[in-house]
């Protein structure tokens, strides 16, 4: 003011007009009580945590219902739309029921586009999660959080009281069940603001008041349409997952849950992999490429898939043993042991491997004939009971033929 305007009062001055509009300008927020069953409120936090000794930013995913006060919080790596919807599913569940309607923010998983007043265009898969639960949004006006007061003063709560000291957890699972342990802990002994009973009290009266959860879950996905390249791999963000060979070249479509991807084709699933939150991975199956090793049988020593942490060791020891044996026939012969696992499992065969490799015989027979021994072996004969168990042969009464009848077929002739 001083150098724009060449003001010559006094800054204190100045500080107690401002004091004193301000005073004038506050706004009134009118005293609620929400109706049982009505209403749930919800927002984002942040919160660090120690997970495999690493210290971490995680997401957390903030609901309470209004009337009971009771809070669901669960942790998640991001904030995208398939932890938004995911969420929901975990909420509701631990809630025991829906509520009427739900206030949100206007954030981007929930809508695309404000319009005027409280009106807004939502997002399609948003639509589809309150169809399916029977709820209804309703949206704080834009710059507006007070609107949504329950679950503000929630998330620095629940930062304050589950997260100090930073929680160590060795996976998402595990702080997500610590989560879940808290939020009861927290309902049994807080008491509801101007009432006598326990948040877990009120939550009791209020779960009758909800609706009763849909028979099937939500499917808390993104969906996205996808084209299978050359190397029979599609892309998700910046990773790559494997399908079927027999899928190269044609489009797909993807399921992007929170902890796993589903690929579809002609209302199938052809694969399923865990999604991985890292950058630029590539995720391969072997039985994925088997059809295309029976064609490229060298391939298989240095195949992506086949270095995989889930193939077992001896099966990498076992193809080493048997191409230095037979070069290239050994190659074959191991692609054909490694189709054995469609008919009997990944596990009947490592352990037919595991005994031929303790005799120290590398040969497709030897481990054909393993399979077989483990097969038959379980097979049990039924025994009978002791009532049923015959004490003499003579026991046993054949009905002898009636010869008359071969007479009749044979017209008499013998």
């Amino acid at each position: 003011m001083v150098e724009e305007y060449e003001f010559k009062g006094s800054e204190s001055n100045i500080r107690k007009i401002v004091a004193k509009r301000r005073k004038k300008l506050q706004e009134v927020f009118i005293p609620l009580d929400f109706q049982l069953g009505h209403q749930f409120q919800f927002d984002w936090g942040e919160a660090d945590i120690i997970l495999q000794g690493r210290t971490l930013r995680i997401y957390l995913f903030c609901m309470q219902l209004s009337a009971s006060r009771v809070r669901f919080v669960r942790a998640y790596i991001h904030e995208k739309q398939e932890a938004f919807l995911d969420g929901f599913v975990h909420a509701f569940e631990f809630f025991g029921g829906v509520p009427a309607e739900g206030l949100f923010d206007n954030l981007k998983t929930a809508v695309n586009k404000i319009l005027q007043g409280r009106d807004r265009l939502e997002q399609e898969s948003f639509l589809a999660l309150q169809a399916h639960y029977l709820f209804k949004a309703e949206f704080c006006n834009v710059r507006s959080g007070n609107e949504k007061g329950r679950v503000e003063g929630t998330v620095g709560y629940i930062r304050r009281k589950a997260f100090v000291p930073l929680p160590e957890a060795q996976s998402l699972e595990e702080l997500n069940s610590y989560l879940l342990e808290w939020c009861l802990k927290e309902a049994e002994h807080k008491k509801v603001p101007y009432k006598k009973e326990t948040v877990a009290d009120m939550w009791g009266k209020e779960k009758e008041y909800l609706h009763p959860l849909p028979e099937q879950r939500f499917e808390a996905c993104k969906l996205v349409s996808c084209q299978v390249n050359k190397t029979s791999l599609i892309t998700i963000e910046t990773n790559q997952y494997s399908v079927p060979c027999s899928y190269v070249g044609q489009a797909v479509w993807a399921k992007i849950f929170v902890d796993r991807v589903i690929v579809m084709a002609q209302n199938q699933v052809i694969a399923e992999h865990r999604r991985s939150n890292e950058r630029n991975q590539m995720i391969t199956i072997l039985d994925h490429y088997l059809e295309a090793l029976i064609q490229k049988p060298r391939a298989i020593r240095d195949a992506h898939a086949f270095q995989s942490s889930d193939i077992p060791d001896v099966f990498r020891r076992f193809h080493r043993k048997m191409r230095e044996q037979e070069g290239s026939i050994g190659d074959r012969k191991f692609i054909r042991l490694l189709l054995l696992h469609r008919e009997i499992g990944i596990e009947k065969l490592t352990l037919a491997l595991q005994q031929a490799e303790q005799n120290q015989v590398y040969r497709y027979e030897v481990v054909h004939e393993n399979i077989q021994r483990l097969l038959n072996n379980n097979f049990r004969i039924q025994d009978l009971s002791k009532e049923k168990t015959p004490t003499s042969l003579l026991d046993y009464k054949i009905q002898k033929s009636n010869v008359a009848q071969y007479e009749q077929l044979t017209g008499g002739k013998s």
